[in-house]
């Protein structure tokens, strides 16, 4: 079954927890029947993509260039094994550049024109553990729009598709090229800027602190690694919004006690995997704007409203939203 993006324009998920042992029913959002189409811009990046992919997959053959992907995605210099072309362009494969080595059969000119029309173009490796010096993997790409967990296209050395599952990732090491998500237009890492609270007079304020997440479901395909959960929180006197870097996949849990503020009112908290870049939606729960705008594309994974007398003791109180569950106190 094909996972459609879950992020409508309106969401009415306003939730009452009368007790903390209780799972709400969340609303579910009206479905899409078809997958969006993609944008012209979104074709023309796959397109570049599926060129860039063929070209690696034949320059796999030089242990320079595989030994050079193998270094530098295994630095995670944004938290993932990914490595921005532009940093690899020029660094030796070899005894030529990472981009002499590509432009071997287009030509320089070509790569480069190639290579200009993807912005934050990456190299990641996936799937099973990989010793480059023994290996030459497959080459995928990771595709802008349409359906996630589509199935996956892969190329190998002498130019032959492969069709691979695009929900399970393979037993076998692949590179994949696509958009980097972490880094904004510039290159540089997003970090997780969570806006200041207000102050509130310290009678009837209560601090409201994440103490557990459980993930289930990260809503991210194996092309694009690690997901990248992120959070916006609102009250009054709390308007939080970042990233937990340390919930990542299934399985993860908050390892960690967040903090998002103190309050005298009730908590809304908007819950979403981000694979966009892109500002553009404006997030409303129930009617309530959260005064911050997120990708359009990005997928939904959940929404409550916390009322304020669920905070004034000292119970845990859990809230399983089905692609993961919440623990505040």
């Amino acid at each position: 079954m094909t996972l459609p993006r879950l992020l409508p324009m309106s969401l009415s998920l306003s939730l009452l927890l009368a007790a903390c042992s209780q799972t709400p029913t969340q609303p579910t959002p009206a479905l899409s029947a078809t997958q969006p189409a993609l944008s012209p811009a979104q074709s023309r990046t796959n397109e570049a993509l599926r060129t860039f992919a063929q070209q690696l997959a034949r320059s796999m053959t030089d242990p320079g260039v595989r030994t050079l992907i193998a270094q530098q995605t295994a630095r995670q210099f944004d938290g993932d094994t990914e490595a921005l072309y532009s940093t690899l362009a020029p660094m030796a494969a070899g005894t030529q550049s990472f981009a002499q080595a590509l432009s071997g059969g287009i030509g320089a000119q070509s790569l480069h024109d190639l290579t200009a029309r993807v912005p934050n173009l990456q190299v990641a490796v996936r799937g099973a553990a990989w010793d480059p010096a023994r290996t030459v993997p497959w080459v995928a790409v990771a595709q802008e729009g349409g359906d996630e967990f589509a199935a996956v296209t892969a190329y190998d050395a002498q130019g032959n598709a492969h069709v691979l599952d695009g929900r399970t990732a393979p037993d076998r090491p692949v590179v994949v090229v696509g958009v980097n998500e972490r880094v904004d237009a510039s290159g540089q890492v997003v970090q997780s800027a969570p806006v200041p609270a207000a102050t509130l007079a310290a009678q009837g304020c209560y601090q409201v602190k994440l103490v557990r997440v459980d993930l289930y479901n990260d809503m991210e395909p194996w092309t694009k690694g690690k997901a990248e959960i992120w959070v916006a929180v609102k009250g009054s006197g709390i308007g939080w919004h970042g990233q937990l870097t340390m919930i990542t996949e299934p399985g993860d849990y908050l390892d960690a006690i967040q903090v998002f503020g103190c309050t005298d009112s009730d908590v809304r908290f908007y819950w979403y995997e981000k694979d966009g870049t892109n500002l553009d939606f404006e997030i409303s729960v129930d009617g309530y704007g959260f005064g911050i705008k997120i990708d359009d594309s990005n997928d939904f994974l959940g929404s409550t409203t916390m009322r304020k007398a669920l905070f004034e003791g000292t119970t845990v109180n859990k809230v399983n939203l089905g692609n993961l569950s919440q623990y505040t106190h």
